[in-house]
């Protein structure tokens, strides 16, 4: 593999990880918006409940692969990067994968991405489960 294909198999990779986000955006909305109308809902029983606990939480769970996709597009360049001989800017090939951190991946979203998700289980759950005033 040449440096230009490492390069653009990462460029291409970043789009499918931009689009990918996209998709997250609309769907953690989506789950959301039916955790509110679950709790605004009067008629809600337990089964409603249930149903929008595990829409929401599929959400968060795809959403937890996406981000450690797109986790993996960074470290799998950084890995082929360092296994080149002779990059064409050797320094700037360093810092990338000085940037990246990393060559081995872990299988995890970033720290940024699991916090994210964190939260977005909590008001999830929040809004389905936790009691009216």
């Amino acid at each position: 593999m040449t440096e230009l294909d490492i390069w653009n198999n990462f460029q291409q990779g970043r789009m499918v990880d931009a689009l990918a986000f996209i998709g997250i955006i609309i769907a953690v909305w989506l789950s959301l918006r039916i955790a509110n109308m679950t709790r605004e809902n009067e008629e809600t029983n337990l089964l409603n409940k249930i149903l929008g606990t595990v829409f929401g939480l599929s959400v968060v769970w795809g959403s937890f692969i996406a981000f450690a996709n797109a986790t993996a597009t960074w470290v799998i360049t950084a890995r082929n990067i360092s296994n080149l001989e002779n990059p064409a800017d050797p320094e700037g090939a360093q810092r990338f994968i000085d940037f990246v951190g990393t060559t081995e991946w872990s299988g995890l979203p970033s720290i940024t991405g699991m916090i994210w998700l964190a939260v977005i289980t909590v008001m999830i759950l929040g809004l389905i489960w936790a009691p009216k005033k």
